[in-house]
């Protein structure tokens, strides 16, 4: 499956739900878009978090921030106001196989 970064618009809907960044005290945090780009980078190819590209954060970073989100609930509040928004999500068409239908002979 080919990844593409989320755009402005997504990305407007998105940041809202993701927790607020901690006061500037020692290493400053990675950017959030960057973050959420990485966990979508890793969820979208089906990769490991080591497999994650830099540019988006180091594995640990990236996979912590994922864990953060999944802990504050960040994905389903994200998903229904993007439903909400009239973001339309399109599924994959793929071709069902009957398991019980008898296998043709040739």
């Amino acid at each position: 499956m080919t990844f593409r970064e989320i755009d402005g618009d997504l990305w407007e809907i998105v940041k809202r739900h993701l927790p607020p960044q901690k006061p500037h005290i020692g290493r400053p945090r990675r950017d959030p878009r960057h973050l959420f780009n990485g966990i979508l980078y890793v969820l979208t190819t089906g990769c490991a978090w080591s497999d994650v590209p830099a540019k988006y954060g180091t594995k640990s970073t990236v996979h912590r921030y994922h864990l953060e989100l999944c802990r504050r609930g960040a994905y389903q509040a994200i998903f229904l106001d993007l439903l909400r928004s009239g973001y339309e999500f399109r599924k994959k068409e793929s071709r069902v196989v009957d398991l019980a239908a008898p296998v043709p002979r040739s």
